[in-house]
């Protein structure tokens, strides 16, 4: 390719890998439970488009025509990939709702004083002395 910027590598397994590791480091680097629940969701995403890359080839066709049963495409992956996506949005509705209430209760959305607040631990960087 002659162009400045070569795309040649841009295909759905490389994009699903990219889309991974982008979901992992959010949810490594980052403490606050809502960027958790969307880089579970980008990480959801990247399984996705990974399995229905391996799903598809070029040369088969929707299996909804009428054409011969031979050169059609398996429906099946597309199948499960749909019922992944609602099972994903589900996931994501009940995790946001239960950082909502949290939210509510403890103000606060970072991981490391929500993990303190379990412990009975003060969360505004105080120490207690011990009785």
């Amino acid at each position: 390719m002659d162009g400045l910027l070569d795309l040649s590598w841009l295909n759905g397994a490389n994009v699903a890998v990219i889309l991974f590791f982008v979901g992992l480091a959010g949810l490594v680097l980052r403490k606050n439970m809502m960027i958790s629940v969307i880089s579970v969701s980008i990480m959801n995403t990247a399984v996705i488009l990974a399995f229905v890359t391996m799903g598809s080839s070029l040369d088969h066709v929707a299996p909804m025509s009428a054409q011969t049963v031979a050169g059609a495409a398996d429906p099946v992956p597309q199948a499960l990939m749909i019922t992944t996506v609602v099972i994903g949005v589900a996931v994501q509705a009940v995790c946001l709702v239960l950082i909502l209430n949290h939210y509510r209760e403890h103000k606060t959305l970072d991981w490391d004083q929500a993990k303190a607040i379990r412990e009975g631990r003060p969360t505004d960087g105080t120490t207690t002395a011990a009785p």
